[in-house]
């Protein structure tokens, strides 16, 4: 492996890390809520985030599990696994960022009321997106510097 796909690989692990981090943050940020009344008054703002809602362990599960495949990155651990499975949780964490409740529209609708989208969403969001481009580094260097340079022994010996 060349030292050139290694420092890339490296740099896609720490963005998968640092992106972890970011999704964590964001986990506790308002994340969706909407202005809801009892009907007896007028409205409420109601703000939910992550970790209040019943997804709470998938979402950090992927999270940590993020964290962790690319922490094994950096220490040189199963390089292409890793980077198989640093972009499988980043692509789920993007795709939770979109299905989470609250950010699709026929399920933003409450009483005639849509759901708000708060900063905890564009953190998330950004932190998934940038999960995954850091995933795909670390997936596109750990097959590059793969393949083997080495001229191939011969079977047999050559006749003298």
């Amino acid at each position: 492996m060349s030292t050139a796909s290694r420092r890339v690989g490296a740099v896609g692990a720490v963005v998968c890390v640092l992106a972890a981090a970011i999704m964590g943050v964001a986990a506790f940020l308002p994340y969706t809520g909407g202005n809801w009344g009892d009907g007896l008054g007028g409205p409420t703002q109601i703000t939910v985030s992550i970790v209040s809602g019943s997804d709470v362990w998938f979402v950090l599960g992927t999270l940590v599990a993020l964290g962790i495949v690319a922490a094994c990155r950096l220490a040189r651990v199963r390089l292409q696994a890793a980077g198989v499975i640093a972009l499988a949780a980043s692509l789920v964490a993007l795709g939770l960022a979109f299905k989470l409740p609250g950010t699709w529209k026929q399920d933003g609708v409450v009483y005639g009321e849509p759901y708000l989208l708060f900063s905890g969403f564009y953190v998330f969001l950004a932190g998934a997106v940038t999960a995954v481009v850091g995933g795909l580094l670390m997936v596109v260097t750990g097959f590059v510097g793969s393949s083997s340079t080495k001229a191939e022994a011969p079977i047999a010996p050559s006749p003298s």
